[in-house]
């Protein structure tokens, strides 16, 4: 049976590496991107993924720094509208592409 290899990869390669494997997460970022600003119920019916699987992303998102949600102060009522944060992706894939090109 292989072993696993859990080598030790910078932070922001590692966060890569979440991101990018994760074709959920993919989605997310590509619907936030083609629809602009948006509720999780959007979220939920653009890519049919459950509403605690999303939630569930949105979270490891936000922490990425990828998607950020609307401050309190520009929601209506307790609604969020959660935004791609596009320049981030590509910060972390340029970041990825460097750590395994050897640079």
């Amino acid at each position: 049976m292989p072993t696993l290899i859990n080598p030790d990869l910078p932070p922001e390669v590692e966060t890569a590496v979440g991101v990018i494997g994760s074709r959920a997460q993919a989605d997310i970022l590509r619907e936030l991107s083609r629809l602009g600003p948006s509720t999780a119920g959007e979220l939920v019916g653009a890519t049919g993924i459950s509403r605690p699987s999303l939630n569930r992303h949105l979270v490891a998102l936000q922490r990425a720094g990828i998607v950020t949600a609307s401050p309190p102060g520009n929601r209506a009522g307790k609604t969020l509208r959660y935004t791609a944060q596009i320049h981030r992706v590509r910060e972390l894939a340029e970041k990825y592409l460097r750590y395994v090109s050897g640079d």
